[in-house]
């Protein structure tokens, strides 16, 4: 079988066939497979994912939105029309819906509640015999206890008002003491102030009498000090007049 194949001839042919013996480019280039330009891969497209049956208010809204300007563009102008206008009342029946549901929701909470403040029944006691006048007996028991919780709590409330009213008093109390010291203070300051000037006007009065000078009219009257009392006063008062009169007998003297 293998002399048979290898033969000399079929050697030859194959070898002229493929352009090797003897050399043909143009055989070997005739023998060459051709390739096309390769193709960039694509990504492939999701399928668009189906709307789902609404089942609440709000779904149905979303799927409006959803298809509000993706249907009318295969619509003519009449048909366009058509679904726009009830596009729009759909929107308002869905608003008026869920009004409703936020008013029915508010009214099932306002039932909810006022049942919870009813609360059940009052129980006396659990299981036993219970007879009429232990019944009345465990009534007064409870309505007694009540009475002092009722008390308790007044007699705290009025406890709670007196110690503000307390602490109220205390900061008036306060206030009048710091605004008696800050008078006294003051009063203090103005004396201070007073006999400096006093002290100024009678040592200037002195000089001017030692002197033999006129007396300004300002200087004759003494400057009273306001923490001294009225019998210092009248004291100085009275001191203040004889000086002012042996000064106007100097004065007399001077003229003379």
């Amino acid at each position: 079988m293998r002399e048979r194949t290898f033969k000399d001839s079929t050697i030859q042919s194959a070898f002229q066939k493929a352009g090797i013996w003897p050399i043909s480019c143009n055989t070997a280039l005739d023998k060459l497979r051709t390739y096309s330009q390769p193709t960039k891969p694509t990504t492939p497209t999701l399928p668009r994912a189906i709307t789902p049956i609404p089942s609440t208010l709000q779904g149905v809204e979303q799927g409006l939105q959803q298809w509000k300007e993706r249907v009318p563009q295969a619509f003519s102008s009449p048909s366009r029309q058509s679904y726009g206008n009830w596009l729009t009342g759909t929107e308002r029946v869905l608003a008026t819906s869920q009004l409703q549901e936020l008013d029915l929701q508010a009214v099932r909470q306002q039932v909810k509640n006022s049942k919870k403040k009813q609360g059940g029944r009052g129980r006396l006691q659990y299981g036993g015999e219970l007879r009429a006048s232990d019944a009345y007996e465990i009534q007064a028991q409870k309505a007694e206890l009540q009475a002092q919780k009722l008390a308790a709590t007044e007699a705290r409330k009025l406890s709670q008002a007196q110690h503000r009213a307390q602490k109220v008093a205390a900061t008036e109390a306060r206030k009048l003491s710091q605004a008696r010291n800050r008078a006294r203070n003051q009063l203090k300051q103005a004396g201070i102030k007073a006999r400096k000037q006093e002290q100024a006007r009678k040592k200037s009065l002195a000089q001017l009498t030692e002197l033999g000078l006129p007396i300004p009219p300002e200087l004759e009257d003494p400057i009273t000090d306001p923490e001294a009392e009225p019998e210092s006063q009248y004291e100085s008062a009275s001191e203040g007049g004889s000086g002012r009169g042996s000064e106007s007998g100097n004065e007399e003297v001077m003229i003379l």
